[in-house]
């Protein structure tokens, strides 16, 4: 397909596109001053910034021992390559379906059909694109470099930077692949094909003794420990393929930025909500990621017909249709937090916190049938059984679908430890039960999205904003707290492997801690209509048993 090159546009239609891109922006806005909007910046920096140091300053975690640091040099520039083997698949895919850029609906409707050069239109979108990306994983890499820096050789200040620098340029990997398979239109097999044999060498050179092809970006996160001034040349490539992504924006899919505009509207819709489920749905149409229209293995009906056997066909069928790309996923997520696991009994106690995130995000995908009730809740009352009872019939088979996601977990915790004999039963016993209750933050998200047939509107309106901040703050904390209760039982066996206990006894209390964190959202999923029933009537008692005392009062 070859680039048409626009007619020649007066500099006045620049200047007129600035414009209404401002005016738009300040209407967006709300006319906010700049002093307002840097007394947010600061407010965030403060707090943001604060809480970090907090967090990182009460984790009492010792210096690594000497053989713990030379695993690290040796090792961690192949395994953080594979963190830009991922973002680079991603990218590919992303550009492949569509991305990355996404403008607002005004822009594709008048911008992109007007008589005005594609590129220079393009360009500012997209350079804001990059630089958020570039933004938010510089500061993931900052905190996690400043974690590291607090075990390994080096001050917090150039692991800081060091880890800023590699996320830096895993998000320009990111942009510039995205960019490149967008506009020279790659096949999605080809994208996909590319960046899947690109992470599978870095995995093989994780596993043995081969250069990787991410090994010099890798590199880059150790540059708070030593500097290897080879390692540019990363940065030189990502750089160059986000330069080349720029000069190539006339072959952006006009079909491609519509069909994202619409979508990225409802998403930010969906995040100013808190809709966590609309959210997993949109970027899923984002990525164009389809259930597939027959199940893996259609499972042949139960000869009870009993309303379980239902739900338990209905549940595995839904299962059985995720595409390959999400149980690849979901496998690659098992994968990562077996390493968080591993890396936690090691000594690196934050590492906890992501492997309950992403349980947390892990549960999301995998509770698909119980996410499918609470989309349809106007079934619920046609149903010979109540909703809390239904809802916890659903849970079973994503339960026992996590079965083989566990075993993935086991075996990369046992390599993370260095494939102890020592580390192979307490894994065993741990990652089912560590997976379950990990999971169960995300069945308390899903259950409570469920609309309330048992609340009220006119007392809802009337609450308080400082109540209504606080609930806000609840209901997004509340999940991601419950999944890491539910994961912190993994420091029973860096407590026993420290004081020389047994770890088959640790692993033993931790797995029955995390069973009985999921015994209880199960249970709290299977009597919430009936608890919220019984406040509800307490409520009602109260308030008109006070009325008819101020009736009584009134009359004497």
């Amino acid at each position: 397909m070859t680039e048409v090159a626009p007619a020649a546009a007066p500099e006045s239609a620049y200047s007129a596109l600035r414009h209404l891109r401002r005016t738009r922006q300040l209407h967006r806005l709300g006319n906010i001053e700049w002093f307002e909007a840097a007394y947010r910046v600061y407010l965030l920096a403060i707090f943001g910034g604060g809480s970090v140091l907090w967090i990182s300053t009460s984790v009492k975690d010792g210096i690594a021992a000497p053989d713990t640091i030379a695993d690290v040099a040796a090792h961690a520039p192949t395994v953080l390559g594979l963190v830009v083997c991922f973002a680079l698949l991603s990218g590919l895919r992303g550009g492949a379906q569509g991305g990355p850029i996404a403008l607002e609906a005004a822009d594709v409707v008048h911008v992109m059909l007007s008589p005005v050069d594609r590129r220079r239109a393009l360009l500012r979108p997209a350079s804001q694109r990059v630089r958020g990306a570039m933004f938010s994983s510089a500061t993931a890499g900052a905190i996690a470099g400043q974690l590291a820096g607090r075990r390994l050789p080096g001050s917090l200040l150039a692991w800081a930077a060091g880890g800023a620098l590699f996320g830096a340029t895993a998000a320009l990997v990111w942009a510039g692949s995205a960019l490149l398979a967008h506009t020279l239109r790659l096949p999605r097999w080809v994208a996909t094909t590319a960046g899947i044999t690109a992470l599978a060498w870095q995995g093989v050179a994780v596993a043995t003794d081969i250069p990787g092809p991410a090994d010099r970006f890798g590199s880059l996160g150790l540059w708070g420990w030593r500097q290897h001034p080879a390692d540019l040349v990363g940065v030189g490539l990502s750089l160059a393929a986000v330069v080349a992504g720029f000069l190539l924006l006339r072959r952006i899919s006009l079909e491609a930025l519509a069909r994202r505009s619409a979508l990225v509207a409802q998403l930010r819709f969906a995040v100013t909500m808190q809709d966590l489920r609309t959210v997993v749905l949109l970027r899923r149409q984002l990525n164009q990621e389809q259930a597939r229209r027959h199940p893996w293995l259609r499972l042949r009906p139960a000869r009870s017909h009993g309303f379980n056997s239902t739900v338990w066909r209905r549940g595995w069928h839904g299962l059985l249709r995720f595409p390959g790309t999400r149980v690849v996923r979901l496998a690659a997520l098992a994968a990562t937090i077996g390493v968080l696991h591993g890396a936690t009994v090691r000594g690196t106690t934050p590492a906890m916190l992501g492997s309950a995130l992403l349980c947390f995000v892990l549960g999301l995908e995998v509770m698909e049938p119980l996410s499918q009730e609470v989309d349809q809740p106007d079934y619920n009352d046609s149903y010979p059984v109540e909703r809390g009872e239904l809802m916890v019939r659903h849970l079973v088979a994503p339960l026992v679908a996590l079965v083989p996601l566990s075993l993935v977990a086991a075996v990369a915790a046992v390599l993370t430890l260095g494939g102890s004999t020592r580390a192979i039963a307490p894994a065993a016993i741990m990652a089912l039960p560590t997976l379950w209750g990990g999971v169960s933050g995300s069945i308390v998200s899903i259950v409570r999205d469920a609309p309330d047939p048992f609340s009220s509107t006119k007392q809802q309106a009337f609450i308080p904003p400082e109540m209504a901040g606080f609930s806000t703050a609840l209901r997004l904390l509340l999940p991601l707290v419950i999944s890491t209760l539910a994961t912190c039982t993994v420091l029973l066996p860096r407590a026993a492997l420290r004081n020389g206990d047994s770890l088959v006894g640790a692993a033993l209390r931790g797995a029955v801690g995390s069973l009985l964190v999921i015994g209880a959202v199960c249970y709290w999923v299977k009597v919430r209509d009936r608890v919220r029933v019984k406040i509800r009537q307490f409520m009602d008692e109260g308030r008109s048993q006070t009325s008819a005392q101020r009736q009584q009062r009134s009359q004497a």
